[in-house]
């Protein structure tokens, strides 16, 4: 067994099962991978792949384990090269991070400023996902972090670290009737329709529940997970816009008018997450003492190591500690 017919098999499993485009993606030829992949399971004795005719179309349950134990065999080598290039003081490469526009775009420039001031050699990639597209890439170990603000569920092989909260900003043009009012309840949201973020993948949104509770059903007659999307619908008069606080400037949005929405809808918690079989390198600890200070190294690796925890109920740190407000 060689290390590079495990890269060509979990090649072939991310994309789709496409021997032609996996030999594209790694540079190599269709051939030589559909060589090395009978070599393999003649030496294992298996059958890996499910098959109809010469298409793949599918892992067998063994081949499922297998692949498994392939991506684990090869970040175990891509944490042997990362030692050596933290000892090395290797400052050169790729960080990777998929995250929201939100927080691309008004929380992580000032980060990515003084990240990229100490280590100007990295090649940075932020792309953007729904939160179900970033586990999938934390699991495929496709990016170093994640950062999101909503309740999915992650793998058990994911770290997701709570770093701060956020309220929401009930955003509407200047001349309409919710500017006549000192505090918006949400019996006064309900009258009007709802422009806010794309409901998750499972369950009801926080302000569904919100809603719920109190007997109310909330018109939403638009969602979008781009925060600057939602304000020119707004603008556009096709209702009212619920957004992260971050993302509402009464400087930069003058035609807005925006109220907290604090004492009506719960806080939100914005969390970083990473593939726990990820060796993280020098670099990725001071990105993240960039974007959360309060999360040290000493007790990220605690956490890590669960010799700390993160009180979910009431958002402590284990050291007693309140996460801080954006």
């Amino acid at each position: 067994m060689k290390l590079h017919q495990l890269k060509y098999l979990v090649a072939i499993v991310e994309n789709n099962f496409n021997i032609t485009t996996a030999a594209e993606k790694i540079y190599t030829s269709q051939p030589g991978i559909s060589k090395q992949l009978r070599l393999l399971e003649d030496e294992l004795d298996l059958k890996i792949f499910e098959r109809s005719g010469k298409q793949l179309v599918g892992l067998t349950a063994l081949g499922e384990d297998v692949v498994k134990h392939a991506r684990r065999a090869l970040q175990e080598v891509e944490n042997i090269k990362r030692i050596s290039q933290d000892k090395n003081k290797v400052e050169s490469g790729s960080f990777s991070l998929s995250t929201t526009q939100t927080q691309a775009k008004y929380v992580l420039p000032e980060v990515f400023k003084r990240f990229h001031a100490r280590y100007p050699n990295l090649q940075i990639d932020i792309q953007h996902g729904s939160a179900e597209q970033m586990s999938d890439q934390l699991d495929k170990k496709q990016i170093d972090f994640a950062i999101a603000s909503d309740n999915t569920q992650l793998s058990p092989d994911i770290v997701k670290i709570p770093c701060y909260h956020w309220d929401r900003v009930i955003i509407f043009p200047q001349d309409h009737p919710l500017g006549d009012l000192t505090k918006p309840t949400l019996e006064d949201l309900a009258k009007y329709p709802i422009i806010t973020y794309k409901e998750p993948a499972v369950g009801d949104s926080s302000l569904v529940r919100s809603m719920k509770a109190k007997g109310l059903k909330p018109n939403i007659v638009f969602t979008a997970r781009d925060a600057d999307v939602i304000k020119t619908y707004v603008r556009n008069g096709m209702g009212i816009g619920i957004v992260a606080s971050m993302a509402f400037n009464h400087k930069s949005d003058p035609d807005l008018i925006g109220y907290s929405a604090k004492s009506i809808l719960p806080r939100c918690t914005t969390w970083i997450a990473f593939n726990k079989n990820l060796l993280l390198r020098r670099y990725m600890y001071c990105f993240i003492e960039l974007f959360a200070p309060h999360i040290t190294k000493d007790w990220l690796e605690a956490y890590i190591n669960r010799d700390v925890s993160f009180d979910t109920q009431h958002s402590h740190q284990g050291d007693g500690k309140a996460l801080p407000m954006h």
